[in-house]
């Protein structure tokens, strides 16, 4: 029996359920098992681990983890939504400790995912979901021990500093990298114009991507919310829409404001939040092994298509070739 699942095990006995079966299914910032009870229930065992230094030690701090159980709890409460609710073990905590590895067990979710979105009536959905989503968030008090990392530019100009570095040591494109780095800065000019209130900034999932949304009929569900904390409601809608084909994303939109209204400007404001989005998450990229093989080729077509767009005040959200094509 390797090491993981003997924890697993081990957790499980902290939780008033029967295990009919335990099945592996991935390891990325988590490691994760699917639970099965004798009637088939299913729930997700997370082991908060890391394979590698894409997680940084923050996330698996107690307190960090409890505040994710904790908002997710309040989203399955509060919202007609089906997200993964947690459970609390026989001590009426959210997280069991096995050997310093800090478990969490939530309900699973389930439902189709999709290597990407194939059409209008998905992104409407997602735009319903996130909207949803945003309009819990903007009504919820936040406990006064609650502890998730915020989405600002500081996380731009940390990845600023990292593509400067690996731009230097040559193993990107000094053009492009060049390019980012002046759109970055015009992002955060952007940012820090904007006033945090409780219509545009609160919790947000942070990482809805097509990995992390589970079709189910003609609704979406959304999972893994490990990456959640504060942030401006658009820097979810920036990042989504890096998934997102041009053509698809009026009617993400349309289905979004019947739930959360769109701030004025919001095509200016999305387009910036989209680079924004493409920006910071090159702290985990450039974090993990292979990047190599592949980041410099999708700097290159961002550069050249969107980021290239927003530098010459061309609008590139409902239109263009996307970086991916």
């Amino acid at each position: 029996m390797n090491e993981h699942l003997s924890i697993a095990m081990d957790a499980l006995n902290n939780y008033p359920i029967a295990c009919k079966s335990l099945a592996f299914i991935a390891q990325s910032g988590n490691t994760i098992y699917k639970v099965t009870d004798p009637d088939n229930n299913s729930y997700s065992l997370r082991m908060h681990l890391s394979k590698g230094d894409a997680l940084e030690g923050f996330w698996s701090k107690p307190e960090v983890i409890r505040s994710e159980m904790v908002w997710l709890q309040a989203l399955a409460l509060e919202t007609d939504l089906t997200v993964p609710a947690p459970f609390k073990n026989n001590h009426g905590d959210f997280i069991s400790n096995v050997n310093d590895v800090n478990c969490t067990l939530l309900r699973w979710v389930d439902g189709e995912q999709k290597p990407f979105i194939p059409t209008v009536e998905d992104a409407a959905a997602i735009g319903e979901m996130t909207g949803k989503l945003h309009r819990q968030a903007s009504n919820w008090s936040i406990p006064s021990v609650f502890e998730r990392p915020s989405f600002d530019s500081s996380r731009i100009l940390q990845s600023l500093d990292k593509l400067g570095e690996r731009s230097d040591a040559g193993m990107l494109n000094a053009d492009d990298t060049a390019l980012l780095q002046q759109a970055g800065q015009r992002v955060i000019a952007m940012m820090n114009t904007i006033e945090r209130i409780a219509g545009n900034w609160g919790m947000i999932h942070a990482d809805l991507i097509p990995s992390n949304l589970v079709f189910h009929g003609k609704g979406v569900r959304p999972i893994d919310f490990g990456a959640c904390g504060f942030g401006y409601y658009l820097v979810d809608l920036g990042w989504t829409f890096s998934y997102i084909h041009p053509a698809f994303r009026d009617q993400l939109l349309q289905s979004y404001a019947r739930y959360y209204p769109l701030p004025d400007s919001y095509i200016e404001l999305l387009e910036g939040f989209f680079i924004a989005a493409q920006l910071e998450t090159m702290n985990f990229w450039l974090g993990l092994p292979d990047w190599q093989e592949w980041l410099p080729e999708h700097i290159g077509k961002l550069a050249g298509r969107e980021i290239n767009a927003y530098m010459n005040g061309q609008s590139f959200l409902f239109s263009g070739r996307p970086y991916w094509e």
